[in-house]
């Protein structure tokens, strides 16, 4: 289903015209406020700097074809790798709206997990 919905935004005119249709100032802005605890700091020049690019030219595909590339191994999956040595340190705000504490704090059963902060 993924797979499916990822081409049809990649390869037909949807995509392109959802694109275009969220690549605006006011929505890139809403956008960011979500991660960022302190809404301050999404200013009008961080927008700029990060909404220009996506304005060139072929830009939506571009972000289509990046976004249907596997984000790659979970943390879970790194953390068990026994060929990872070194100590790790976690680090995560309490304020982060993307990862649920349980998540964070569960991975320091995970031998080469020294902290989670």
């Amino acid at each position: 289903f993924v797979q499916g919905v990822q081409a049809l935004l990649r390869d037909t005119p949807l995509g392109a015209n959802l694109f275009k249709a969220l690549a605006k100032p006011e929505t890139v802005k809403q956008i960011l406020k979500e991660p960022y605890y302190d809404e301050t700091q999404v200013t009008d020049e961080l927008v700029d700097v990060l909404l220009s690019p996506l304005l060139t030219e072929g830009a939506d595909r571009i972000v289509f074809d990046t976004l249907s590339y596997s984000a790659g191994p979970l943390p879970e999956q790194l953390l068990q790798d026994p060929r990872l040595t070194v100590p790790v340190w976690v680090c995560w705000g309490e304020k982060d709206p993307w990862t649920p504490a349980p998540r964070v704090r569960a991975l320091d059963r995970y031998p080469s997990v020294r902290r989670v902060i």
